[in-house]
């Protein structure tokens, strides 16, 4: 079934040094930098809500050769990082590691798991024969606003973040590290504010905004009229930033009112899902 020295083992077996270790070499040569120190991974699997018992790591002859990180929110689940070492490469590995943690998925009762891959991946291939199914396209937009006039905007408590956040979410999806759970961890950890621009007494449109840098957390709308005065307060409260904001879904509301202001989409990746009914074996036939 398995080649003879390789196992699929869960990831508890290792120290968060060497699983650090293991990621950077799994993501090594990636399309976008994606090295962690030990600070850095801890915060991912913080944000990812990662579950080490559920995650899994391959090994030929005893030696860790491939990661595959598990987020996990009740009954669904999130592949918060996969890859495999340059050295081991193009041996079948990926599959054998997959199809191990699918099967750790499903074992442990979750009835659905989704992923986020980089259009032009080949591990795209890969998750569709392991039975992901691809649900939408998503985009990293980067663009730099000019304000059309005053908006006024608030710093959002935890309850009222909890609603707008809600509302935007009914109207389109929010991936996993959009979800409130991830936007709040932002709040208490990170020193980032949640800014909301209201319509009369209602909340339509949220950022959450870090202490340092352009790269947005979350931000959502519940139309494009929403989402337009929702740039205008972010030139207003930095201007001349270039906004970042990963993973959101073509054709949100966020996303039309920023690209007809200018923003342009720098990566395009693939929303994929995959649906469990435990027990499962996801190894194809032979």
């Amino acid at each position: 079934m398995h080649r003879l020295g390789t196992a699929v083992v869960p990831a508890t077996g290792f120290t968060r040094s060497e699983l650090t270790a293991l990621w950077n070499r799994a993501y090594e040569g990636y399309f976008v930098p994606v090295r962690f120190d030990e600070q850095l991974f801890g915060r991912h699997l913080r944000r990812a809500m990662v579950d080490l018992a559920l995650s899994r790591v391959i090994t030929v002859d005893g030696a860790a050769c491939g990661i595959s990180l598990a987020g996990r929110r009740g009954q669904r689940g999130y592949l918060a990082g996969f890859g495999i070492a340059d050295t081991h490469r193009r041996q079948g590995l990926a599959r054998q590691l997959i199809e191990g943690q699918a099967q750790a998925w499903s074992q442990a009762g979750l009835h659905r798991v989704f992923l986020e891959v980089i259009a032009q991946n080949p591990a795209r291939s890969l998750y569709s024969q392991a039975g992901f199914a691809e649900l939408r396209t998503l985009d990293v937009l980067e663009g730099s606003f000019q304000a059309r006039g005053t908006v006024a905007a608030t710093k959002l408590d935890h309850t009222d973040l909890a609603a707008v956040h809600t509302a935007c979410a009914a109207i389109s999806r929010p991936t996993w590290r959009r979800e409130l759970p991830t936007v709040l961890d932002a709040l208490d950890n990170e020193d980032a504010i949640a800014l909301g621009v209201a319509r009369g007494t209602a909340v339509v449109a949220y950022a959450i905004v870090p202490p340092v840098g352009n790269v947005l957390p979350d931000a959502a709308a519940i139309d494009e009229s929403a989402a337009h005065d929702l740039l205008d307060a972010l030139a207003a409260a930095r201007p001349g930033i270039r906004w970042r904001l990963v993973d959101e879904p073509t054709g949100s509301p966020l996303f039309n009112a920023a690209t007809a202001r200018g923003a342009a989409t720098v990566i395009r990746q693939i929303d994929m899902a995959l649906n469990l009914h435990p027990p499962v074996d996801v190894r194809p036939a032979p």
